[in-house]
């Protein structure tokens, strides 16, 4: 079960650079539209190549959204004129093997223009539903603006997880049967809304269910001694089947460790194999990257140049051991019992293409010969119906330490009064009455802005403290603009001046519609 889980923020009119829409737009041309193109083609060649999609409704809301879609335009001719220009200065310069690099980023962007113009007609998610529609594809949701939902109040919990359905129903014409906890972060209880809301089944990481030592993805830059890396008791059971939470009509399927490990390990993962492109190294005319890994361990200026038919020669070498250890895999787990083991991968689909250049290479790679194997094959959840065991499932996430630190630590703990007084607050203006147009308007915007502070970005990035002022900037912006909402109803302080801003506010934030 390859299940790819798809969110960037809300950076609609948000600026550009470094992390305002270029962020979407890069997702956009290096991830989404290469990994569907490639996964079209291959259902054209015959491959059953069954894929379940989460896609948050933040994203969904700007993909849909036809400023985006005009302004991806934009941004792509740009990297287009960007790439021309870096051809003629390396060619100027006899820089042979540069300017073959930049000519390949040139006909990549245009491609991706012409692709996204002709074929997906702007409309990314049309592409998504149509596929769901003929049974391709299975699409799950999340929580409306990826919010941590361990660490919410209830009231909060129901926003998200109610508007989450609620886009969801509106684009794909459906009611979602799955749910992904953002970040994997899972409490006991919240199943219960999920039950409430129809929900069938949800993710949680692997030693959610089995115990064990978590793997924890998320490790780069948080200092060793603020961490504790938990060890969970042993519970006998196994990712290799679905389960009925106890007690509750509800499913839960667990992440397979292995499967995981291979894929994000900084260590053993492929994405830092030395052949692949260095991801932090930037051309300072233009911001392309030219340069291979080469050694994880050596300074950025000895890199070497990017060699893509290495490259590729890597991506068929990687892609043929990951399917063989999934075959090794599911042999293991026959021993163990399991006649038909399932093996859950889950991961971000932003991975593929944008923070690992050759990953949609690789995937389309993987998905070919998984399909082609007279040993595996892909389901999707809705195929599954029903669990036969029972299982309680530890508070657990997917983040370092295994439970809440990368989201709730010493960095973010400010941040959560914020956010927990936001919905005290937001909770008494649920009971105004509104007298006008513009007040329903304003509350309308309130609940809005509660849930952009929620978004569990900003405190990722000020934990990880690569981003932090950024997040902090986002994080502040949606809390004053709450504030002054919440003001303005209680004072009945609705004049001229505060509805000029409220239009304005409605602009720049406009989700959830």
């Amino acid at each position: 079960m390859l299940v790819l889980h798809s969110h960037i923020p809300y950076v609609k009119r948000q600026g550009r650079w470094p992390f305002g829409e270029v962020w979407l737009f890069e997702a956009m041309a290096e991830t989404y539209i290469p990994f569907l193109k490639n996964w079209l083609d291959l259902k054209q060649l015959g491959y059953n190549a069954k894929v379940t999609f989460s896609l948050s409704p933040v994203l969904i809301e700007q993909l849909n959204s036809k400023y985006i879609q005009r302004e991806f335009i934009n941004y792509l001719k740009e990297r287009e004129t960007l790439a021309l220009d870096d051809e003629r200065y390396f060619r100027g310069h006899g820089e042979k093997d540069l300017a073959n690099l930049a000519a390949n980023y040139y006909n990549f962007y245009r491609d991706i223009r012409r692709d996204y113009i002709t074929e997906f007609d702007f409309n990314i998610t049309g592409i998504l539903k149509s596929l769901q529609e003929e049974g391709n594809i299975e699409i799950i949701t999340t929580a409306a603006t990826h919010a941590y939902l361990p660490l919410l109040d209830k009231p909060s919990l129901e926003y998200q997880v109610i508007t989450g359905k609620k886009i969801y129903e509106e684009v794909f014409a459906t009611s979602p049967r799955g749910f992904w906890l953002p970040e994997c972060g899972y409490s006991q209880g919240l199943e219960d809304i999920l039950v409430e809301h129809g929900f069938a089944y949800f993710y949680v990481d692997s030693h959610a269910i089995e115990g064990g030592k978590p793997i924890g993805v998320f490790s780069s830059d948080i200092v060793d001694d603020e961490i504790i890396i938990e060890t969970f008791a042993s519970t006998g059971l196994s990712t290799y089947r679905p389960y009925k939470i106890k007690d509750k009509d509800i499913m839960v399927f667990g992440r397979n460790s292995i499967v995981s490990h291979q894929v994000w390990s900084a260590e053993f993962g492929y994405p830092g194999d030395e052949d692949y492109r260095e991801f932090h190294k930037h051309f300072d005319r233009s911001g392309f990257k030219y340069w291979k890994i080469t050694d994880r361990n050596i300074a950025m200026h000895k890199k070497s140049i990017y060699d893509p038919d290495l490259a590729d020669l890597k991506v068929n070498i990687h892609a043929k051991h990951f399917v063989d250890s999934l075959k090794n895999t599911a042999k293991e787990a026959k021993k163990l019992g399991f006649s038909r083991p399932l093996i859950v991968g889950c991961y971000d689909t932003e991975l593929f293409g944008h923070w690992w250049w050759e990953g949609v290479k690789w995937l389309n790679q993987v998905i070919k010969d998984v399909a082609e194997s007279d040993q595996l094959d892909f389901v999707l959840p809705s195929e599954i119906t029903s669990a036969k065991h029972e299982a309680e499932v530890f508070d657990s996430s997917w983040g370092l330490g295994g439970k809440h630190f990368v989201w709730e630590n010493k960095e973010t703990a400010w941040m959560w009064d914020i956010i927990k007084n936001t919905g005290g607050e937001y909770e008494k203006l649920s009971t105004v009455h509104p007298k006008s147009d513009i007040e329903q308007r304003a509350k309308e915007m309130a609940l809005k802005e509660l849930m952009l502070v929620q978004s569990s970005d900003w405190l990722f990035m000020v934990t990880n403290n690569l981003t932090k002022d950024y997040a902090m900037k986002r994080f502040f912006e949606h809390y004053t603009k709450f504030l002054r909402i919440a003001g303005a109803i209680h004072d009945d302080l609705l004049d001229e001046d505060f509805v000029q801003w409220l239009l304005e506010t409605e602009h720049e934030d406009d989700i959830f519609l």
